[in-house]
């Protein structure tokens, strides 16, 4: 069924006299939506569809830039992306039902680093007063249900990590801050730090992958800050690749 936007749905809410009920529920998939740029592929499907069979569901769709901190958490008042187009970005979608929604890189030429988005899809309840009721027409578009789901673009390059600077933080612990310099991500999964020929694991800092121009904070059980090139890479099959 072709997407309504959310006039129209207001327009029929409206003419049909329905208020939205307190709770929605939706889902949106796949949570990772991967674009490979290096096979030309720029661009993908995400599906919106409700998770009860009562009513309707308004949605609204926005892509935003997926910043990092120092420490791997994400931004979550980074700015809107313009890198990406998304389509339809206002939808209802009825029990049921499947709603397609299309994500367009909107570049000129084709990124050459990975890059990840951020897409907030929310719920726009609309509450009308009934007709006839001597209170003014009131749409209420407090937003009732969040996800957030991500768009990775990947070039199939490579990562390549650097120690930036090592410190003691206290008597038992010290900081290791490294950057990525390569064109590709650093994922978390399994990665590991070798020192002196000791394994460390587990570590605060393994939140999301380390993405190209980044800078991780590891923060290490080690009383004695280790020199750079003691440091070591490694992943759960070997050496970091």
């Amino acid at each position: 069924m072709k997407p309504v936007s959310l006039q129209l749905a207001i327009g029929i809410a409206t003419c049909l006299g329905i208020c939205a009920p307190a709770l929605a529920n939706f889902e949106v998939s796949p949570f990772v939506l991967r674009l490979h740029a290096d096979q030309g592929q720029l661009s993908g499907w995400f599906e919106v569809k409700p998770n009860q069979d009562q009513r309707p569901v308004a949605v609204e769709l926005t892509l935003f830039d997926r910043v990092l901190d120092i420490n791997g958490v994400e931004d979550q008042n980074s700015r809107e992306s313009k890198d990406l187009t998304i389509y339809p970005s206002q939808l209802v979608v009825y029990p049921g039902e499947k709603v397609k929604v299309q994500v367009v890189w909107a570049g000129a030429s084709a990124p050459i680093a990975d890059r990840a988005y951020t897409v907030l899809a929310k719920e726009v309840p609309v509450n009308l007063n009934q007709p006839g009721t001597k209170d003014a027409l009131e749409l209420n578009f407090k937003t009732l249900v969040r996800y957030r789901c991500i768009v990775a673009i990947e070039t199939g390059k490579k990562g390549n990590l650097s120690v930036v600077s090592t410190k003691k933080i206290d008597s038992a612990n010290s900081e290791i801050v490294v950057e990525n310099k390569g064109a590709g991500r650093i994922p978390m999964e399994g990665f590991r730090l070798l020192i002196a020929g000791k394994k460390y694991e587990n570590f605060p800092g393994l939140a999301n992958a380390i993405m190209p121009g980044d800078k991780r904070r590891f923060v290490l059980p080690i009383s004695a800050p280790p020199a750079a090139a003691d440091i070591h890479f490694g992943a759960s099959d070997g050496p970091l690749k």
